[in-house]
């Protein structure tokens, strides 16, 4: 594989816009041009890394399977299991029995981050954990997801579970061309569930414009990701960060990228994302735990900062009202067709036993656009 001339590349960037000044920590990410599916800036995109709950794409992206295959449909129900509702948190609390439609279940899960929907789902269409995360990452594998190991539906804390910067883009890449029909769950600002509103932790999509997607994940050993994308002028972007220290620096930090990266589209060196292979520096995801969740930290905040917000990417904008989520109102005659096939034996994995590429990654590394104001 040539190299990319990450310099030229930098160069580019530094024409346009104006370094960040280096901090502690630099966050792995990657920006990749929707329309081609080429990446144009990437720093450390193949570090192992814990999901949290980006582990919900591949989740919904086995649910758009289904509905494609017809094994079931969007008013299909799922019922809440007595495993789910065992669930911590984030959750929608609803008791054992309980039956959501599909739809619904989809706008928990994206909009929510639903740990309890995630298990209803997993076992309604696999009939187990085990069998729906075997499937899970028999996606993976098909996708040339060669950072990502899935050991449940939803991301919650396992050591087992990993996944890289570049496997989330190509999941996220995956996700909006394959399924175009189904992109608008990816959008939702906010549902409302009787008289309780849940706005999304997605704050691009409150304050960036052309913001359309995707999903946030926060647990304390991964910091906070997030899998964006954004329209401009026609053409999308989408940019992947992992392991920022607060909701607000992974917005901002996503929304610097995506400034860089639609300024520079036409000059970018670019190599398709299924040929960059990235190879990690450690064998295991690395633990941001004592910095993201020192002893006597509060708790995360699941609402972006308005003022931090407006000051760094600009006033919040005007969205639509909350969409309406139910329970019942499930097809009570069109149950779930569960066949999900087993995985594929693999082969052995290289050396490094987490089948992740050894050979030094291409350099597209890349300053951050301009700075915006302090956070």
């Amino acid at each position: 594989m040539p190299a990319i001339p990450g310099r030229l590349l930098a160069a580019a960037f530094a024409i346009l816009l104006l370094a960040v000044p280096a901090r502690g920590y630099e966050p792995p990410y990657i920006v990749v041009d929707m329309d081609t599916g080429d990446v144009i800036a990437q720093r450390a995109s193949g570090e192992l890394w814990f999901p949290a709950s980006l582990t919900k794409l591949m989740t919904v992206y086995v649910v758009f399977q289904a509905l494609r295959d017809g094994r079931l449909g969007l008013d299909s129900p799922i019922t809440i299991t007595p495993d789910a509702t065992d669930e911590p948190p984030a959750r929608m609390g609803f008791g054992a029995g309980t039956v959501i439609t599909v739809d619904n279940a989809l706008k928990m899960l994206m909009v929510k981050s639903a740990n309890d929907v995630a298990v209803a789902v997993a076992e309604n269409i696999a009939g187990s954990i085990p069998a729906f995360v075997a499937e899970m990452n028999r996606q993976a594998a098909m996708l040339g997801l060669t950072g990502t190991r899935f050991v449940n539906p939803h991301g919650l804390p396992s050591s087992g579970q990993s996944t890289t910067a570049r496997d989330m883009a190509m999941l996220g890449y995956a996700l909006w061309q394959q399924f175009p029909e189904y992109r608008s769950y990816f959008g939702i600002n906010a549902i409302r569930y009787r008289d309780t509103i849940m706005p999304t932790p997605n704050a691009l999509l409150d304050y960036y414009r052309g913001a359309n997607g995707m999903k946030t994940g926060y647990i304390c050993a991964a910091g906070y990701n997030v899998v964006a994308t954004a329209t401009r002028a026609g053409h999308t972007l989408l940019v992947v960060v992992l392991g920022e220290s607060s909701l607000e620096t992974r917005a901002i930090t996503a929304a610097q990228l995506l400034d860089g990266g639609f300024g520079m589209l036409t000059n970018a060196p670019r190599i398709f994302i299924s040929a960059f292979v990235p190879a990690s520096s450690v064998a295991s995801p690395v633990d941001r735990r004592p910095e993201i969740c020192p002893p006597g930290a509060e708790p995360a905040d699941d609402i972006a900062d308005d003022a931090i917000m407006t000051a760094a990417v600009g006033p919040r904008l005007v969205t639509g009202e909350p969409i309406v989520v139910t329970t019942g109102g499930a097809n009570m005659d069109r149950p779930i067709l569960s066949n999900v096939p087993l995985p594929r034996p693999k082969p052995a994995p290289p050396a490094d036993a987490l089948g992740i590429a050894t050979a030094p990654a291409p350099s597209t590394e890349v300053p951050l656009p301009r700075p915006r104001p302090a956070v």
